[in-house]
Parts: C-alpha cells; structure tokens; sequence
C-alpha cells in the first residue's frame, strides 16, 4: 500500500531535527501533496491559527498550543503564514533507548492530534526547547543532552495532556502491543479473539485492559483503523471500491459497502464521489 499514498522518511541526522520558523516554512513546502512518514513530529505554537489536517481530523487550532503527528498518519502540511511555530521531528530510534514504559507514554501522546495548553504552560516548555535550540546550535552539539531535553519536552506534554491515562506497566504493555498487533494485521485479522491469542490473554481481559486505557473495546479500535483505512484509500488513492475492500481484507465488496454505511451512512462510492466534488 506504500504506493498508494506517498510515504517518505525525512533526511535527519541521527534521526532528529529541530524547526525553527524559517526551516519550519521550508520543511512545509517540501511536500504538499497527502503522505505519511516514518518519524514523529511535535510542534509548539506561539502565535496565531493554523489548520491542522491529519486523517480526516480536520481542525483549526489557535496558539497557545501543542500540535501532535504521529508515525503513519496521512496529512498535509498546512500554510503557517503569520503564525509562530517550532517543530521538533523525530524517530522511534532517537528514543528507542528508552524505557518500554516511556515508549507507551510517547505512544499515548500521539494518539491525539493536538492539546490547547495555557500561556504559563508554553512559557514553562519554551524554557525547555529554548534549551534544546541552544544546544543544538553549538559548534559541537551534545546528542545525550539533546537526547535528554526531548525527554523532559515529552514529560511535561504529558503532564498537561487529558489523555495521560493512569494504568498500571502490564496494561500499557497488552495495550502496546495490541496496538502494534493491529497496525500489522488489520487488513486480515478482523476478530478480537485473534489479537488475545496472540497476547496470551482471554478476550475478556483484552476487553478490560483496552476499555480501562482509551474507552473503546478492541472490536471498536479494530473497526474505526479499518474505517480510517477505508477513508484514506476512498480519499486519497484512485483504486476501485472492490480493490480497497480486497485490500482491507473483506471477502466481498457487498460485505465492505455494508461495513462502511454502517459506520458512516453513506456508501463507499457515495463517500468517494462526495470527497471529489468537495
């Protein structure tokens, strides 16, 4: 499916890079087409409105605030204009160091698009990545430090985020790795109880544990990635209703069509015509 929608990784060295307003511009008009890629991107904004458009999750999000993209996630890059912003991109290897604790929490705050945050807030993480910016300018820049100032920017974001869910280690674990599981398998793989056989738990437990950490029961989670999935190809690809259904893994084109107006209200192609018009 990499041919379908435009993936690319980004040339950073040691998987990080730090965007400050010029290089920020420059990094936006790199692509403008819908993509995704490898890496993460954090971004701080200072001043003024920007349209924050990731997976149909089409927002308009005012300063002061924090603005999340995840590894994956179809976007574009909207037009900065006036607006102050600071962009910080980044790989799983630049953290892959870390704990698998602090690897769930970074998975948890990406779950979310962006974070409305106070003035206090974004003046508490502008001492933070003011750090960061020092550092990164030296003529011999200290990868531990810069390494470790990431780490304390994704603390205090998950300080502030309503989505910092409390659970204990073992539950963010099953949660990790189901998601992992179903970022692999959900184009084949349709059936709670295949994701709990294999994590070695009941259905029931995956129930729980996944219910306690975002609300939803896996079905829901297996069916909304199948949805956006759906989404994106009927949006974005110029591929048939009966390949998209193929790919995502229904048996038949009915058995899909049924799917989608169930959870939509509108047909696939109903879907598709309607997105090219608009």
């Amino acid at each position: 499916m990499d041919n379908i929608i435009q993936k690319y990784n980004i040339n950073i060295e040691n998987s990080f890079r730090f965007l400050e307003q010029k290089e920020l511009e420059e990094f936006m008009d790199f692509n403008a087409d819908a993509h995704s890629h490898n890496f993460y991107i954090l971004s701080f904004l200072y001043e003024g409105t920007i349209d924050h458009y990731s997976d149909f999750d089409n927002k308009s999000v005012s300063a002061p605030a924090i603005l999340m993209l995840d590894i994956d996630q179809v976007h574009t890059h909207p037009q900065i204009g006036s607006c102050k912003m600071i962009s910080i991109a980044f790989s799983t290897d630049f953290i892959s160091s870390e704990t698998d604790y602090f690897l769930e929490k970074v998975t948890y705050l990406f779950s979310r698009s962006f974070l409305p945050i106070s003035t206090t807030q974004l003046t508490e993480l502008d001492e933070i990545i003011e750090m960061e910016s020092k550092e990164i300018k030296k003529e011999f820049p200290n990868e531990e430090l810069i390494k470790a100032l990431l780490n304390v920017l994704i603390i205090q974001c998950l300080a502030i985020s309503d989505s910092n869910v409390s659970a204990n280690d073992d539950n963010y674990g099953i949660y990790r790795d189901f998601k992992k599981l179903l970022n692999r398998n959900y184009h084949k793989q349709h059936q709670v109880n295949f994701y709990a056989n294999e994590l070695n738990v009941t259905t029931a437990t995956l129930n729980q544990i996944i219910k306690k950490s975002t609300f939803k029961t896996p079905k829901q989670l297996i069916d909304q990635h199948l949805l956006l999935e759906a989404k994106r190809l009927l949006y974005w690809s110029k591929i048939s209703v009966k390949e998209i259904a193929y790919t995502l893994g229904f048996e038949t084109d009915s058995y899909f069509n049924h799917f989608f107006k169930k959870h939509t209200g509108k047909t696939p192609k109903g879907f598709q015509r309607k997105q090219s018009v608009e």
